[in-house]
């Protein structure tokens, strides 16, 4: 069964990203690899070990680097059906978010994604600033109290179905509410999507920039990753089609580091120095047992 609604509450299909086609956190793929395909791949060398499998694993880190792909990619490398649910698609939509669930039991084995857990799960009281004033990225509404309850009920339904692997992300791990990451037998894992290092952002860039068919030799990529901080990937993206544009402008047919050095300018970033340095924060107070399989 393969299903997509016209408006995008969930998706069900084969997927078609994988791990080469996302730019950066190696850490992270491996992470992922043991705590979502293993279970896929080798589900009686598993249970011959009597190791317990996670229920959920829950990524969370900034918009922009890839969660969505990386659970693609899980999907992906285990040979199993993809399914997405949106989290800001389904508020108000109580029957579609059974219905999806429905779904994954059907077209199990299967990885099943839910983007945005803090819109349908939010945390009572929580403080979402990064710095004075700074709420960027804030979700402007959030699911009622019914809608979590049914939205809890279902992360329980599927947990009796272990060959659905159950992922979700969040923006940040602690706005979304403890009975659906402190409890064994929900997402009881997480995975920390840190904001991209330099060595990712050159990654990214290797991808975009690999696309680009005039690109000049005077390119330097290494420096270009060292000056975009506070970039996530689509900030890369728009980097690549910003110097493009500027050498079009320009009425060249290379794009050269001039035009790069002048798309720096004037591409901004996403991550601001106070959201990095609360994303680290957050981390470092985070119980550590949730990290590892």
């Amino acid at each position: 069964m393969h299903k997509k609604l016209k408006q995008i509450f969930y998706e069900v299909r084969e997927p078609v990203l994988g791990w080469d086609d996302i730019g950066g956190f190696p850490e992270i793929k491996e992470t992922l690899r043991e705590m979502v395909c293993l279970p896929l791949e080798k589900p009686e060398l598993i249970r011959e070990h009597n190791l317990e499998l996670p229920a959920g694993v829950m990524l969370w880190g900034p918009l922009g680097v890839g969660i969505t792909m990386l659970a693609e990619a899980c999907a992906k490398q285990a040979g199993v059906t993809f399914i997405y649910i949106s989290g800001q698609e389904m508020l108000g939509k109580p029957d579609e978010l059974v219905e999806a669930f429905d779904l994954a039991i059907h077209e199990a084995p299967c990885v099943l994604f839910i983007s945005d857990c803090e819109w349908l799960a939010p945390r009572a009281g929580c403080d979402y600033e990064w710095g004075p004033g700074n709420l960027r990225g804030i979700p402007p509404t959030f699911a009622d109290k019914a809608l979590t309850r049914l939205f809890i009920e279902q992360i329980d339904r599927i947990n009796q179905h272990p060959e659905v692997r159950l992922m979700g992300s969040c923006y940040r791990i602690d706005t979304v509410d403890q009975a659906v990451i402190k409890e064994k037998r929900r997402f009881n894992r997480k995975v920390f999507v840190h904001p991209p290092l330099a060595e990712d952002r050159l990654a990214m860039l290797d991808i975009y920039l690999g696309r680009m068919p005039n690109l000049d030799a005077d390119v330097d990529r290494e420096v270009l990753a060292q000056k975009s901080e506070g970039y996530v990937g689509w900030d890369v993206e728009s980097l690549c089609k910003r110097a493009s544009v500027n050498a079009i402008k320009a009425g060249e047919t290379r794009v050269r580091m001039a035009h790069f050095e002048k798309a720096l300018t004037e591409v901004r970033y996403w991550l601001t120095p106070d959201m990095t340095a609360k994303y680290n924060e957050i981390m470092r107070n985070d119980c550590p047992h949730h990290y590892a399989f």
